[in-house]
């Protein structure tokens, strides 16, 4: 997913009823900022980051 500029990019995971395993991982401009992993029923995992003042 790509986010338009002035935006910070967050996602979102929910997992259901049912439970698994699922994870996010954010790079901003190729650096890794976040990971995150959800899991069992109703597990959640955020990432979100802040992108860089000038724009680069």
């Amino acid at each position: 997913m790509r986010v338009p500029l002035g935006k910070a990019p967050t996602v979102n995971v929910v997992l259901g009823e049912k439970g698994g395993q699922a994870g996010c991982t954010l790079a901003i401009r190729g650096k890794h900022v976040q990971r995150a992993t959800a899991m069992g029923a109703f597990g959640r995992a955020t990432c979100a980051g802040e992108l860089p003042a000038d724009g680069n």
